[in-house]
Formats: structure tokens, sequence, C-alpha cells
């Protein structure tokens, strides 16, 4: 309860001031819990915003992955998965700066979406769809691109498309022709 007390606090603080400005000290206030408490749960601050970016990540990969499965096609699967994480820097920039800046934020959504992605390149690869060697090294630079082009998002450099451009690039890299 008080972890979640804690975490619930941190996501708040983070949404209204960003990562720079958090203080444990306001968290614990915020979550109406003694500071030492804090120190059950957590060793530091950034141990805390891992454990916020992670509950987020499980939230958002759960709704894609819900979504995911609804359609058939795996290159369809993989086109909207690209899409829907790329567009969170447009819909969600705080969200996003907090991906881009988590040191660890690409291994925390690599295990959380490992088995269906596999699932996916796997019917793909049978299906005729994709061409790739290693369904594991795919998903390394599918998620590192994603980060970099969120970035590249959050800091003005990419227009409104870029999710679009990402998911084709994406596709082109597991095989699937322009056609």
């Amino acid at each position: 309860m008080t972890r979640r007390a804690l975490t619930g606090a941190a996501a708040e603080l983070i949404a209204e001031k960003g990562v720079a400005g958090l203080r444990i000290q306001e968290i614990t206030r915020r979550a109406d819990v003694a500071l030492g408490s804090f120190y059950n749960h957590f060793k530091t601050k950034d141990e805390l915003v891992e454990a916020v970016v992670a509950d987020t990540i499980d939230v958002r990969a759960q709704a894609i992955v819900e979504r995911m499965a609804l359609i058939e096609d795996p290159a369809e699967v993989v086109s909207f998965a690209c899409r829907r994480v790329i567009r969170i820097a447009y819909d969600e920039p705080e969200l996003a700066w907090l991906f881009v800046h988590l040191d660890r934020a690409d291994v925390l959504f690599e295990a959380m979406v490992l088995p269906y992605w596999t699932e996916t390149l796997e019917r793909g690869i049978t299906a005729g769809r994709f061409d790739i060697g290693d369904t594991h090294i795919a998903l390394t630079g599918v998620t590192g691109g994603a980060i970099a082009v969120m970035r590249a998002v959050l800091d003005g450099r990419y227009g409104d498309d870029a999710d679009a451009v990402f998911a084709e690039g994406v596709l082109r890299s597991l095989g699937v022709p322009c056609a």
C-alpha cells in the first residue's frame, strides 16, 4: 500500500514538474507517508522513477498488446505497435521524456513485450511476411530505434509523420517489400 502511494504520488509530481523537479520529501508529503517509509521501498529517487516508468510502460504495453491481438497480419501488427509507441512522443510528451531519459527504459519495454513480439515475428516468418535472422536482435533494434525517434520528435527534429515513417522503416528491416 505504501509503495503504491509513493509511486502514485511520484507519477503525479512527474506529470506536474518533470523528473528534474522531483524531491523525495515532496513525494512522501503527497503520498501522506513518513520520509523514512520511502527508504523501506526505494533506495534512491531514481529507483522510484524507474518503478513509475515500469508501471507506466506496463500499462501502455498491455493496451498495445490487447489491440495487437485483434490484428491478423503480422506486418500490420508490427506497424500498429511501432506507430503507437512513437505517438506517445506526440500525445504524451512528459511520459515520452521519461522513457527517453530513463537509463533502462529499453530493457524494461523489451522484457514486457518480448513474448508478444517473438510470437508476432515467428508468425510473420512462417507466413513469409518477414525475413529476419534473430528475433531478439530485431526487438533490440526496434526498441532502440523507437527511443531515438521519440527523442527526435520531442526535440522538434521530426514532423508529424515520424510514426508512419518509423513503422515503414521497421517493416523494411524485417524484409517486407515496399509494395
